[in-house]
């Protein structure tokens, strides 16, 4: 289950997410990129090279579906590349949390309030 805050704080959703994508390693999804990859741009040269050169209407037809699957391909590999990336981020993102919380000592804030460090709330604070 992973949820993300936008700049403006919202959650763009609250609900746990199930898909089949999330389950794949990132190394998994990383090569699943590189194969949309090379299919969109093998598909879009077949795609062009009736474009060329004289060719019947019925092949130039068919060169407009395989230019359709290259790009059809070429967005699910800018998708999965795009989840590598996020999923980066989010790691290195969360390894800078786990540093900065871990070198930081709540109870020496400076503040003169005594906090819960599980839930970073100030405890004695006047109503």
């Amino acid at each position: 289950m992973r949820t993300r805050a936008q700049a403006t704080g919202r959650m763009l959703h609250t609900r746990p997410v199930n898909s089949s994508l999330s389950q794949l390693s990132l190394t998994g999804r990383r090569r699943a990129a590189l194969a949309a990859a090379v299919l969109a741009a093998l598909s879009g040269l077949a795609g062009v090279l009736p474009w060329t050169s004289r060719s019947p209407g019925v092949l130039r037809a068919l060169s407009v579906v395989v230019l359709l699957i290259a790009g059809a391909s070429a967005l699910v590999g800018w998708g999965l590349a795009r989840s590598v990336r996020l999923d980066y981020a989010e790691a290195h993102f969360d390894e800078a949390v786990r540093a900065g919380v871990s070198s930081a000592d709540a109870a020496q804030c400076g503040c003169a309030h005594e906090h819960d460090p599980d839930e970073l709330h100030i405890t004695d604070a006047p109503p």
